[in-house]
Parts: structure tokens; C-alpha cells; sequence
């Protein structure tokens, strides 16, 4: 359990990392996800918001919950910080689903959304970790 907890906590401070730069280097997040802001002016503020704060918001509340089962215990903060992993969990997977219906019907099965969604479905597992072991026992 401790190997998915270890895990769980790596691909969350990961997601987070990422939410950090995007919210600090807009432009970077714009090349990262290979989209151009819009010329109305929002366009960054867009990538700060989504890429940015919500990608750290949602990562960093459940990597504190993680980290405060870890190093406290306690079943409730468990079941807590499990849930949320499930949540996120689901969102990176519902992108890998998102990204292979886009590549089976728009045709769009390029290298970079075969990784892509690779990598979506690796952090949706690593992630999710926790409460597939704890479902699965």
C-alpha cells in the first residue's frame, strides 16, 4: 500500500508542477498543450486560469491530503485523500478517452496523442493508485 500511496504522491506533485509553471509561464503552457491564445487579450489569462490554477488547485489539495495521511494516519484523512485521488483519477482518464475517441474519429492518431495519451492514462493509474489497491482488496 505504501508503494501506491509513493506513487500517488509523485504524479500529484507532478500535476502540480505543471499547474505551477502554466499559472507563472503562461506561454510555455500555451507550446505544452500546442494551442495559441486567442488576440481579444484573455487568451493568457485563460491558460494561467485552467492550465494554471486549476491543474495546482486540484493536485495540491489532494497531494496535502496524501501527504497528511501519510505522515499522521488516521482512516478518515485516508478515505478523504483516496477520494480525491479518485476524482482526479477520473479526470485523467476521462482526457485519455477524450484524446483516443478524437484520434478514432477525427482521424488525428499522431505520435504526439499517442504519448499524450499515454502519459494521461500513466497518470491516471499512478494517481488512482491508493484506491484501486484498497477497492481491489
Amino acid at each position: 500500500m505504501l508503494f501506491a500511496w509513493g506513487l500517488n504522491v509523485i504524479a500529484l506533485a507532478l500535476g502540480a508542477a505543471l499547474g505551477a509553471r502554466a499559472l507563472i509561464d503562461p506561454k510555455w503552457a500555451a507550446r505544452f498543450v500546442r494551442l495559441k491564445a486567442d488576440e481579444q487579450g484573455g487568451g493568457f489569462a485563460e491558460f494561467r486560469a485552467t492550465y494554471g490554477g486549476v491543474f495546482l488547485g486540484l493536485h495540491l489539495a489532494a497531494l496535502l491530503l496524501a501527504l497528511r495521511y501519510l505522515l499522521s494516519g488516521g482512516a478518515l484523512v485516508g478515505v478523504v485523500a483516496a477520494g480525491a485521488s479518485a476524482a482526479l483519477c477520473a479526470g485523467w482518464a476521462g482526457a485519455a478517452f477524450g484524446r483516443f475517441v478524437s484520434m478514432v474519429r477525427d482521424r488525428t492518431d499522431t505520435k504526439f496523442n499517442r504519448i499524450s495519451c499515454g502519459v494521461e492514462l500513466a497518470m491516471a493509474l499512478a494517481i488512482g493508485m491508493p484506491w484501486f489497491v484498497w477497492a481491489l482488496s
